[in-house]
């Protein structure tokens, strides 16, 4: 049993705690490029770093998977039904590509402007306001956040925790209001970069730097 809830945990918390790293690492650009080069300063190191912990955590993911897949065929473990399990396998691919799509676009920023941030943050406002790119973003997003809300709860059921049905319920109604406001979080970044307006959140240094941008100027 202890080997079965850590693998539950496997592919459940890689994802969640990318997801909350890269939030922290991008947050910092609601308040303007300056502070976002001063938060989350660009190095081939660092990018090194991020591309390994992405790695690592993939594996830990797929490792998860497979022996969940090895213990528990045809049973649906701490999952409602055969066909969330079907739906989570599906969201999480879709999250897995969004994350290596997201590393890709970091490498080639890296590579077409070197490590500096304050290009790679106009990079990202001009990439991020195509719509075809917007939109592939939004998906990546909800396939992160149903993954989550889905497969959280099912990890604290690995661990009998809300396995009662009335619990189970409740457990349910928190992840899903916890995924939706990380969400809303990551979404909120999203627009800064994509129409230089932040919906949550914004500041003076903010609307400068996108005028500034918008003059030629240097933010």
């Amino acid at each position: 049993m202890p080997s079965f809830r850590s693998h539950v945990a496997l592919t459940v918390w890689p994802i969640a705690a990318l997801l909350a790293l890269g939030l922290s690492h991008m947050w910092p650009a609601l308040r303007g490029a300056p502070s976002y080069a001063a938060a989350s300063p660009a190095s081939w190191l660092s990018l090194v770093a991020w591309t390994t912990v992405v790695l690592v955590f993939a594996g830990a993911y797929a490792h998860g998977w497979s022996r969940l897949a090895l213990a528990d065929e045809g049973q649906v473990g701490p999952y409602r039904s055969s066909g969330c399990i079907r739906l989570q396998k599906l969201a999480g691919g879709l999250a897995w590509a969004f994350i290596a799509g997201n590393l890709i676009v970091r490498w080639v920023m890296t590579f077409q402007a070197g490590p500096v941030a304050l290009s790679h943050y106009e990079l990202l406002r001009g990439l991020l306001s195509r719509p075809v790119v917007l939109g592939l973003y939004v998906i990546g997003l909800a396939a992160l956040g149903l993954y989550l809300a889905q497969g959280i709860a099912a990890s604290f059921r690995a661990w009998n925790i809300g396995t009662r049905p009335e619990s189970s319920r409740w457990l349910e109604v928190g992840c899903t209001l916890a995924s939706a406001i990380v969400m809303l979080l990551a979404l909120n970044v999203l627009s800064h970069f994509a129409t230089g307006r932040a919906y949550w959140f914004s500041s003076a240094s903010a609307a400068s730097s996108v005028a500034s941008s918008a003059d030629g100027g240097t933010p």
